[in-house]
């Protein structure tokens, strides 16, 4: 299966707006306009060299690669803005939440929530109408996730990146997947036994799989195994 990218259902929003809305359409808000706020202005050259690391550690996507340019570059501004040290400091995320004391308690509950995420890969145990069965597969834990958007496109067995965020009722997916497509899944499952074993970084490990997967979608016709085991 290839890339997988949510839709938005609307446009970028200010960080710390007084949103009334669903919790989980706050959530997704939230990221946008840390998104938008962390990659405009003087914060402009910042997020130029984080998108610039973030290529080349998850690997270069081009804008004829088509669904797969616009799910990475999705990938890339969460990563920013949730993960990445903002300039020697925490994560936009975080910053935000210590430095600005004109949130509103909604926005400070939601970003706060927002700062929890975790991103991993998972694999798909059990479907059961909107609700999800995963484990952890960099981690061990179990999460039962809603999704709100269509689950056709999952399947029982799958192995995905993905990142789970509380939206305070529930565990909801982030707007962005990863999905390696099944021939090459026993080869990365032992990979990442041994990786784990090496004491290999879950970052790290993450990257790796994301390289291995533009390496599969642009040379397909290699076969998923050999590509994984980087023949």
């Amino acid at each position: 299966m290839s890339d997988r990218a949510a839709d938005h259902e609307s446009g970028p929003a200010r960080v710390g707006a007084g949103l009334r809305t669903r919790p989980s359409e706050a959530v997704h808000r939230q990221i946008e306009g840390l998104a938008e706020r962390y990659s405009a202005g003087e914060n402009q050259i910042e997020a130029m060299r984080a998108r610039e690391e973030y290529f080349e550690r998850a690997g270069k996507v081009f804008d004829d690669d088509a669904e797969l340019f616009e799910n990475r570059m999705a990938s890339f501004l969460e990563w920013y803005v949730l993960e990445r040290p903002f300039r020697g400091g925490p994560a936009p995320v975080v910053r935000i939440l210590e430095e600005d004391q004109a949130l509103s308690d909604d926005d400070r509950r939601t970003l706060s929530l927002v700062a929890a995420s975790h991103r991993s890969l998972f694999e798909l145990h059990q479907i059961d109408d909107r609700s999800l069965d995963l484990e952890d597969v960099l981690g061990g834990a179990r999460f039962s996730v809603v999704e709100r958007r269509n689950t056709i496109g999952f399947g029982r067995g799958d192995l995905f990146e993905a990142r789970v965020i509380s939206n305070g009722a529930a565990v909801i997916f982030g707007k962005t997947f990863i999905f390696h497509p099944a021939d090459a899944r026993e080869v990365a499952l032992d990979w990442i036994d041994a990786a784990l074993d090496r004491g290999v970084a879950r970052e790290e490990i993450l990257f790796h799989l994301a390289r291995r997967h533009i390496r599969w979608h642009r040379f397909g016709h290699i076969g998923a195994a050999k590509i994984y085991r980087g023949e």
